[in-house]
C-alpha cells in the first residue's frame, strides 16, 4: 500500500491554461506535492519516469483513450475536467464529441466548473458514479479582482503599444486550422473513433464555421474603417492559422493579428470584445467588459450556449457598428449578463477552485493509502508508452501531421524557468503564499515543483 504524492499536470494550449495551472501547481506543491507541470505530449513522454502519480487530464475524449490505459497500466490515478466544459454543444453532441465512455471509466475524479458542468456528467451514459466536485476552475481563480493585478505588466504593455482598441476573438479552427488537413479531418476522426457516423451534423457545423469565418473576414475591415482612430486588434483561436488573418488584412493599418500570450490582459485593455462561441465571451462577463456577440447566422443545434447567452447580441453589420458607437460614446458603461454565472461556474468569490481540487487531491491520495502497482506489472505499459513516444517524435518531423514540432511550438512555445520563477513571484506577491516553493526544470518544456 502506498500515498501518491505526485500531480502531473499537462498544458496542451499554453496561452489559455498555463497560468493557472502555475496557480494550481503551486498550491499542490504547498500542500506536499511533488507537481511536474508543463508541455501536455511531453508529460505524457515523462509519465513512465514517475511513480504513484496523479494524473490531472484536461479532457475526457475519445483521443485519451490510448493514454488513459497507459496511464492506469503505469499505476497512476486519473482525475479530470472538461477543459471547454464552459462552451458546451446541446448535450446529445457534448457526449459524442467531447466525452468517450472508455477514457470515462479510467477516471477517479472529476471536477466540474459550476452545477450545469457536474450535471452533464452526471447524465452521462457512462457516468459511474465517480465523485463529482464542483470546485470551478483556476482559470477563474486568476479573473477574481484578488488576482486580476497578476496581468497588470502584460495589460499596461499592451495598451503602451495598440493605444485604444477593440479585441476580436476568433474561434475557426476548424476551417482555419495551423495545419489545414487537421482542421478538416477533426470532426471525421470523432466520427470515426465513436462509430458514429452523425455526418450531417459535421457537414453542417462545417458549412456554418465557413460562413461565419467569411462574415468575420467581411466584418473586421468594415470596423477598421468605420472606427480609423481605433485599433482592431484580431486575435485568433491558439488552434488558427495567424498567417492567413495577418495576409487578410496587411494593407490596414489599425487592424492588428497577434495571438501573443494569455488572452486575459489583452480583455482586460480593450473597450469591448467580439466573439462568436468563444469563451473569451465568459471570461470578458467577469472582467466586466462589454461583450459583443456576432451572430449574422445561427444554428441551435451548432452554436455554443452559454457564450452566446452572455453577448449582446449583433445579427448585422450594421447593428455590430451601432453597438460598437454606443460602447465607445459610454465609455463602455454598457451592462452585461453576469448573473446568468452563478449556475455555470463555482467559486467566484470565498475560497478559491484552486485550493478546493488541492484539498480533495491531498485528501484522497496523500491522506488514503492505496494499491502501488510492482515494477513488473508495469513493464508492459512503459513499453507501450516509450513506444508511443517513438512514433509521436518520427510523426513531429513531418510538417503536416497534427504531432509536428510546429504545431507543438505554436501551442506551446518554448518558456525557460526564468519565466517560470517569475510567474510564480507575482502570485507569491498576490497571495502572500508560497514562498518556500523551489522549482527545476526536467527538460525543455517540463518543470517540477516542491516545496
Amino acid at each position: 500500500m502506498s500515498t501518491f504524492n505526485t500531480l502531473l499536470i499537462p498544458v496542451e494550449s499554453q496561452v489559455r491554461e498555463l497560468d493557472g495551472k502555475i496557480l494550481l501547481a503551486c498550491a499542490a506543491a504547498e500542500r506536499g506535492f511533488n507537481t511536474i507541470i508543463g508541455s501536455r505530449a511531453y508529460i505524457h513522454h515523462h509519465s513512465s519516469k514517475v511513480h504513484n502519480a496523479v494524473y490531472l487530464a484536461k479532457s475526457m475524449r475519445r483521443f485519451s483513450n490510448r493514454m488513459f490505459k497507459i496511464m492506469h497500466g503505469l499505476g497512476h490515478r486519473i482525475a479530470a475536467w472538461d477543459e471547454e466544459g464552459l462552451v458546451r454543444l446541446p448535450d446529445d453532441q457534448y457526449y459524442m464529441h467531447r466525452l468517450s465512455p472508455t477514457a470515462f471509466g479510467y477516471i477517479d475524479h472529476l471536477f466540474a466548473w459550476g452545477n450545469s458542468d457536474a450535471n452533464v456528467f452526471k447524465n452521462y451514459s457512462a457516468y459511474n458514479k465517480q465523485p463529482v466536485h464542483i470546485s470551478g476552475n483556476p482559470r477563474i481563480d486568476i479573473l477574481r479582482p484578488e488576482l486580476r493585478a497578476y496581468f497588470d505588466p502584460e495589460k499596461n504593455k499592451i495598451i503602451e503599444e495598440y493605444g485604444d482598441y477593440i479585441l476580436i476573438n476568433t474561434n475557426f479552427g476548424q476551417v482555419n486550422h495551423f495545419i489545414p488537413s487537421v482542421g478538416k479531418g477533426e470532426a471525421n476522426r470523432d466520427k470515426n473513433f465513436s462509430g458514429n457516423s452523425n455526418d450531417n451534423f459535421i457537414a453542417n457545423r462545417f458549412k456554418h464555421k465557413q460562413t461565419l469565418f467569411n462574415e468575420f473576414k467581411s466584418i473586421i475591415p468594415l470596423l477598421a474603417k468605420t472606427f480609423p482612430s481605433i485599433n482592431i486588434v484580431v486575435r485568433p483561436h491558439p488552434s488558427e492559422n495567424v498567417a492567413n488573418w495577418l495576409q487578410l488584412f496587411a494593407e490596414h493599418t489599425n487592424i492588428k493579428v497577434t495571438n501573443n500570450g494569455n488572452v486575459i490582459p489583452w480583455i482586460i485593455g480593450s473597450k469591448a470584445l467580439i466573439s462568436n462561441g468563444c469563451t473569451t465571451s465568459i471570461e470578458a462577463t467577469l472582467l466586466n467588459k462589454p461583450t459583443l456577440g456576432y451572430y449574422p447566422v445561427t444554428n441551435d443545434q451548432i452554436d455554443d450556449v452559454l457564450p452566446k447567452a452572455l453577448c449582446d447580441i449583433a445579427s448585422s453589420s450594421q447593428s455590430l457598428v451601432e453597438k460598437v458607437e454606443t460602447i465607445l460614446s459610454t465609455n463602455n458603461k454598457v451592462s452585461n449578463n453576469y448573473h446568468l454565472l452563478s449556475e455555470h461556474i463555482s467559486s467566484l468569490e470565498g475560497d478559491f477552485a484552486t485550493d478546493k481540487i488541492i484539498n480533495t487531491l491531498f485528501q484522497h491520495y496523500t491522506e488514503t493509502s492505496h494499491t502501488q502497482r510492482g515494477a513488473l506489472a508495469r513493464c508492459p505499459s512503459v513499453i507501450h508508452n516509450n513506444a508511443r513516444t517513438l512514433v509521436k517524435k518520427i510523426r513531429s518531423k513531418k510538417s503536416s501531421h497534427r504531432n509536428s514540432t510546429a504545431y507543438h511550438k505554436h501551442r506551446f512555445p518554448p518558456i525557460s524557468i526564468d519565466y517560470m520563477n517569475q510567474r510564480i513571484a507575482r502570485f507569491q506577491n498576490l497571495t502572500g503564499r508560497f514562498s518556500n516553493i523551489n522549482i527545476s526544470q526536467i527538460s525543455g518544456d517540463i518543470f517540477e515543483l516542491h516545496s
